[in-house]
C-alpha cells in the first residue's frame, strides 16, 4: 500500500541547481539583457508553487539532513553578485 500511493522521491540537489542556474544565467547576462530579472522572479515564483504543492501532495516525506549542501548553495550564490557586477561593467563599458 505505501509503495503505491506513496509518490516519488524527493531529490532536493536537483531544486538547488535549478535555482543556482537561473541565479547565475541571470546575473551573468542581465546588465545586457534586463528582460532577464523579470523572467527569474517568473521562474523561482513558478519554482516555489510547483515544488509546494509536489512536497504536499505528491512526494514523499523528504529524508532528514544536515545543513550542510544548505550551507554550501548559499555560499555558490553569494559570488552572484561579484560576477553580476564584473560581467556588467564589462558589457556596459564594451563599445
Amino acid at each position: 500500500y505505501l509503495d503505491l500511493y506513496s509518490g516519488p522521491e524527493f531529490i532536493i540537489h536537483f531544486k538547488y541547481s535549478t535555482i543556482l542556474n537561473v541565479t547565475y544565467v541571470t546575473m551573468f547576462y542581465g546588465a545586457g539583457l534586463p528582460i532577464l530579472f523579470p523572467i527569474a522572479a517568473l521562474s523561482y515564483l513558478v519554482l516555489w508553487a510547483t515544488e509546494r504543492w509536489g512536497l504536499a501532495y505528491t512526494y514523499e516525506m523528504p529524508p532528514a539532513m544536515d545543513d550542510r549542501l544548505t550551507k554550501n548553495a548559499i555560499t555558490l550564490l553569494s559570488f552572484s553578485p561579484l560576477l553580476f557586477l564584473l560581467n556588467g561593467y564589462w558589457m556596459l563599458s564594451n563599445k
